[in-house]
């Protein structure tokens, strides 16, 4: 009998324990800001009374479409930002570069690139058993040039102030370049980060068309052109590599004097 009154008692010791306990949890009616919380996943209206953990409208994220807030480039990943519809909380995702737009190219082959720059070609040209190579150099203010010409080792160098002739020479660059590089006529290769010819492209000064090509661009600007095309002269096949690079855009300086 004594056992079972101790064993009331403890029991009823247990309850007020717990009664005790649930009366401390609600010692507080919960007010909520009207200021969203949230995580990573989740958002939520906290309750701003003391140290009161109870939160309120809990649910997860609404995302939006997104929007890309720093635009890839060929040389750095790009960021496109979503915003959550109901707490305007943000996300961000790294995004690939797939390319330039129209825009882009566009306004990598502007005329302006071409009157301050330095430009090289390094040629190889075979046929009927014979192999000329050729490197031609140019650099470009915009009131002068200067220009070497070495073909099978022999060079002639010359140093133009005419302007006429300057902007001659600027603008037969210009649309060279210009007419290989129709956009249509390209597809970008994210490994080597460089244009590939899908299509036929005309060069004009051989006279042929090829669609072994290829850009690259660095900085909105075209740096290199590769190609190999096959052309007829005189009744002679001939096959030819070439390499052209562009650099030091806006930066060539030419003493008009020191001709």
């Amino acid at each position: 009998m004594k056992m079972k009154k101790t064993l009331a008692v403890c029991l009823s010791f247990c309850l007020l324990l717990a009664s005790g306990a649930t009366f401390t949890s609600c010692l507080h009616k919960c007010e909520f800001s009207s200021d969203w919380s949230g995580d990573e996943a989740a958002h939520w209206h906290a309750c701003t009374v003391g140290d009161c953990d109870k939160t309120a409208d809990k649910a997860d994220h609404l995302w939006d479409e997104g929007e890309i807030t720093t635009p890839a480039t060929q040389e750095a990943e790009g960021v496109r930002t979503y915003t959550c519809t109901v707490c305007a909380q943000e996300k961000t995702e790294a995004v690939t570069f797939t390319g330039m737009s129209e825009n882009q190219w566009d306004s990598a082959f502007r005329s302006f690139n071409y009157r301050n720059l330095a430009y090289s070609e390094i040629s190889t040209v075979q046929g009927s058993g014979i192999t000329v190579d050729t490197e031609s150099a140019y650099k470009f203010t915009e009131d002068c040039a200067w220009i070497k010409v070495t073909i099978a080792g022999q060079s002639e160098e010359d140093y133009v102030t005419r302007s006429s002739e300057v902007e001659r020479l600027q603008l037969k660059l210009f649309r060279s370049f210009k007419a290989l590089a129709p956009y249509e006529n390209y597809a970008y290769d994210a490994e080597t980060k460089t244009y590939k010819a899908i299509k036929p492209v005309r060069i004009d000064e051989l006279d042929a068309s090829t669609s072994d090509i290829t850009l690259t661009f660095a900085d909105g600007y075209l740096v290199k052109i590769e190609y190999t095309a096959s052309f007829t002269s005189e009744g002679i096949d001939f096959t030819t590599t070439s390499t052209v690079t562009l650099s030091d855009f806006g930066t060539v300086e030419l003493d008009p004097d020191a001709q």
